[in-house]
C-alpha cells in the first residue's frame, strides 16, 4: 500500500458506509415484507459488479490487514484469482456483443443475470470482511433507482410497476468518484484515468496499490 496518509479519505468512506447503512434500515423499515435480506442468504454475493478506487483501496487495506498470511489468505487469493477470470471473460463477452451492436439494455440485463462467487465469501456462505464490504453489497435487497428504472433483488418482494422509495444510484456513485478523485490527489498519482476506475472485488485484493500502480516509479525488473 502507498505510504500516503489516507486516513480521512477513508473516515469520509466509513461515513458514507454508515449513510447507506441508515438508507437501507430505513427502507426495510418502511417495506418489511418486501425487503428479505437474512444472514442465511449470499445472493448478492454472487452479482458481478464493480467498484470504485476508494472503495477498492480500502477493501485491500483490510484484506492484507487481517489476513497476513496463513491458509486462509491463501484460499482468498485462490478465489481471487478464479472470480478475476470470471470477471474478464464475463466482460469481455459483454464487449464482443455490444461491437456486435445488441442494445446496451440487454447487455446489461443479461450482466444481471451471470452468478460469480465472491471472494470475500467464506465456504459457509458467510463475508470475511463483512463490515468492510462495497456500498453495493450493503444496498442489494432495496430498492434501485438506475438510469431511471428501478432495479431490485429477485429475492425480494416487491412488485414490478410497485412504487416504493428507491436509492439514486447516480448520486451515490458521483459521491465515491469525488472520494477518488481526492485520494488520487492525495497521492499525487501520474495517472488522471485512476481516479474514474472501476474494477471488481476480486481485483481490488488482488492488486498492490503501491508507488508503481500510481506511476510514481517504474516496475522493477526480475
Amino acid at each position: 500500500m502507498i505510504q500516503a496518509d489516507l486516513t480521512d479519505i477513508f473516515a469520509e468512506y466509513e461515513a458514507l458506509m454508515a449513510e447507506v447503512d441508515a438508507v437501507f434500515d430505513k427502507i426495510k423499515a418502511a417495506c418489511p415484507q418486501e425487503v428479505r435480506c437474512e444472514l442465511s442468504c449470499a445472493d448478492c454475493c454472487h452479482a458481478p459488479f464493480d467498484i470504485t478506487l476508494v472503495e477498492a483501496m480500502y477493501i485491500n487495506k483490510a484484506f492484507n490487514e487481517r489476513f497476513p498470511k496463513g491458509d486462509a489468505r491463501f484460499d482468498m487469493i485462490d478465489a481471487a484469482n478464479r472470480s478475476d477470470r470470471e470477471h474478464y471473460r464475463l466482460k469481455h463477452r459483454a464487449w464482443k456483443a455490444h461491437k456486435a451492436g445488441v442494445p446496451d439494455e440487454k447487455i446489461i440485463e443479461d450482466f444481471a443475470r451471470e452468478r460469480i462467487r465472491c471472494a470475500m465469501l467464506a465456504k459457509d456462505d458467510k463475508c470475511l470482511l463483512y463490515d468492510c464490504r462495497p456500498l453495493t453489497c450493503r444496498l442489494y435487497g432495496a430498492p434501485l433507482n438506475i438510469g431511471g428504472a428501478m432495479r431490485v433483488c429477485g429475492k425480494s418482494g416487491f412488485a414490478p410497476g410497485g412504487k416504493y422509495p428507491a436509492v439514486n444510484i447516480a448520486k451515490l456513485q458521483d459521491r465515491l468518484f469525488a472520494l477518488s478523485a481526492k485520494l488520487a490527489e492525495r497521492v499525487e498519482a501520474k495517472h488522471d484515468y485512476l481516479k474514474d476506475m472501476l474494477v471488481p472485488v476480486s481485483m481490488a485484493m488482488l492488486t498492490s496499490y503501491d508507488d508503481v500502480f500510481f506511476g510514481l516509479a517504474e516496475a522493477k525488473e526480475d
